[in-house]
Order: C-alpha cells, then structure tokens, then sequence
C-alpha cells in the first residue's frame, strides 16, 4: 500500500492488481472513483520511470473540472509531490522526478487518437467518448487501462468491455467513500428521483 496520502482503501485495492488488464470503475457520484483512479497513476509513475500515462476525457474542459482537477489537489496536499513533479500548463503535462509522465487527452477522432503510445490509459467519463476513439487509445496501451463513468444509460462499455477476459467490473457509490462529510452522503441520499436515485446515489 501506499503512505503518500489517504486512500479509499477498497476502490484502491480493487483498481492496484497488476494481473488486471482492464478496470471498469461504474459508479454514482462522489463514490470517490476517479480520485482513487489517480491516485494510482500517480504511485505508478513514482514507481516506473519513464513510464508514459494518457488521460483521457471527452474535452479538456470536461478534464479541467474533473480528472485534472484531483490531480491537483492531491499535490497539493503533498510537499513531496509538489517537488516531484514538474508541470507544463500549457500542454497538460505533469513530469515526474524519473522521467515518467502524466498527460491529458482529448480527441476529436479515431484517427486522432492514432498519434502516441503509453504505458497506462485512463479514459474518464468514458461514455463521453466513442468506442472508436476509446479502441484506437486501447490498442496503443501497453500495459493497464482504467475506465470510470456514471451508470446514467447503457453504452459501448456494457457491450463491448465488460465480460471480457482480463477485465474487472467495480462497482461503487458514495456509501465506499468514507473522506466524504455526513452532509455530503446526506444530500446524496436525499435524491427523490428514483431514476436519478439509481444512477447518482447507487
């Protein structure tokens, strides 16, 4: 385990076996996924130099508020992290101490997403993304993919990813997220949709 900073144990565990290819992170809101998803890519990093880690997302806006936005905070709240990496702002890169790096992705095609290899991809909020889009990152990533999205309709995931050989299905919600106030969980319970009840609160 790691002793950087405070994890959701659980998720962290279900997201750090090297025998899984791909991780398929289904969960409603705040249940603390893409931080934990982070997280990860950040001790992988530290662990394997020169090791090459794509985030991708439907835009950098979407990214900015999102997966970018955990990346920041989490070192933020860590004096060793903030001397280990190094960031350019401009590119959405953020470089390790040994050469690994950790970038940020959009694509507006499958023939777009043709350009670059990594190590490890991490497509967040996936169902914001094509599949076409989603196999071309996939089949250039060498080593582990993460996938996280809320549950809100069925799509190219349930169809074409989930099942299959060497992949994990997690599911989670805000209750797995112990850093979370009484006040947050509270308001999440609080969802009278039972539509939206089902996707955000479960």
């Amino acid at each position: 385990m790691n002793n950087l900073f405070a994890v959701n144990s659980k998720l962290y565990n279900l997201n750090a076996d090297k025998a899984v290819k791909v991780f398929v992170n289904q969960g409603g809101t705040s249940s603390g996924k893409t931080y934990c998803i982070v997280q990860r890519l950040i001790e992988i990093s530290m662990a394997e130099p020169r090791t090459v880690i794509t985030i991708a997302g439907q835009d950098l806006p979407n990214l900015k508020v999102g997966a970018m936005r955990d990346l920041e905070n989490i070192i933020a709240g860590s004096s060793l992290l903030q001397k280990w990496f190094t960031v350019n702002k401009s590119e959405s890169i953020w470089k390790g101490g040994n050469g690994s790096l950790i970038e940020f992705k959009s694509y507006d095609s499958a023939q777009d997403a043709k350009n670059g290899k990594r190590d490890y991809l991490f497509v967040n909020e996936a169902n914001g993304i094509t599949f076409e889009i989603y196999w071309q990152l996939a089949i250039r990533t060498r080593k582990q993919i993460f996938i996280d999205y809320n549950p809100s309709s069925r799509f190219w995931v349930h169809d074409q990813i989930i099942g299959r050989e060497g992949v994990r299905l997690i599911i989670s919600d805000h209750r797995d997220n112990g850093f979370l106030s009484a006040d947050e969980h509270a308001k999440i319970e609080a969802i009278e949709d039972p539509d939206w009840r089902k996707v955000y609160a479960r």
